[in-house]
This record gives C-alpha cells, sequence and structure tokens, in this order.
C-alpha cells in the first residue's frame, strides 16, 4: 500500500468528520445538502480504503511513493495557484462571487494555457451550472460583493 494513498484516504475521513461535525451547528434544514456531500465523500473514502487493502493480498506494507509524487512538482503552478486562490476568496468579498469566479477561471486557464474557446465555454458551463443549482435550486445566497451591495 502506498504512503501517498493512505495519507489522502486519512485525511478525507478526517476532512468529512470535522465538517460532519460543523453541519450539525447549522439549521435543520441547511443540513440536508452538506450531509449528502459529505457522507458521499465518506463512503468513496472508504471504498478506496478497502480496494487499498484487498490489493495488499495479506501482506499488508506501506511503500514509500514519494519520489515518484514529487517528481514533477513545479513549486511555481503551486505558488501561482495558491495566490490565485486567495485572491479569489479576497475578491468574492469585495466584487462578487460571480465575476471573482470569471475572472479566477480565465486567469489560471490562461496560465495553464488552455485554447482561449475552452476558457469561454468552461466558463460560461460553470456559471450556468452553478447559478442553477446554488441560486435557483438550493437559494443558497451567493456573496454579491462589499462594492456592489448597495447597488444590488
Amino acid at each position: 500500500m502506498k504512503k501517498s494513498e493512505l495519507a489522502i484516504v486519512v485525511f478525507m475521513l478526517a476532512f468529512c468528520g470535522f465538517f460532519y461535525h460543523e453541519t450539525l451547528l447549522l439549521p435543520e434544514k441547511a443540513q440536508h445538502y452538506p450531509l449528502f456531500v459529505i457522507s458521499l465523500l465518506a463512503v468513496l473514502s472508504v471504498l478506496q480504503l478497502v480496494k487499498m487493502l484487498i490489493g495488499c493480498h495479506g501482506h499488508f506494507s506501506l511503500v514509500s511513493d514519494a519520489d515518484v509524487v514529487w517528481k514533477d512538482f513545479l513549486p511555481r503552478q503551486f505558488v501561482t495557484f495558491f495566490l490565485a486562490s486567495i485572491l479569489f476568496f479576497v475578491g468574492m468579498y469585495f466584487i462578487g462571487f460571480y465575476l471573482t469566479a470569471v475572472l479566477y477561471m480565465g486567469f489560471m486557464m490562461h496560465y495553464f494555457k488552455i485554447e482561449k474557446k475552452y476558457i469561454v465555454l468552461t466558463t460560461a458551463v460553470l456559471l450556468v451550472l452553478i447559478y442553477g443549482v446554488f441560486s435557483e435550486s438550493l437559494n443558497v445566497p451567493l456573496p454579491v460583493g462589499e462594492l456592489f451591495y448597495d447597488i444590488l
């Protein structure tokens, strides 16, 4: 069994446990969707753990695969992604979710050299899906931004 895979499964189960606890603090009507997503993630994580254990064939041993996992790691891409994600959260507070999402997706896909037609198509489809699922179906209020709060 690879150490990296086991670490991911343990992290995901801890992640699910933490958010399960936090979700129980929400009003009962607001718990349904998060509990569904958390349960789905937990079940998939447990299934991955079972698959890994079956793959051991009775010879449980941990194999370090750090050299393979980190072989193609590019620090510049990681730092760019990390900083852009922080700017996304800050921008969401000031200019709202939808405008920030368009800027973030456009920048990240351009940075990773995606063709412009796919950038436009992906951004449009994701915004329509997010609007339809979160704003219309689930009535989740997405941030409108402090700069536009009085206008909207």
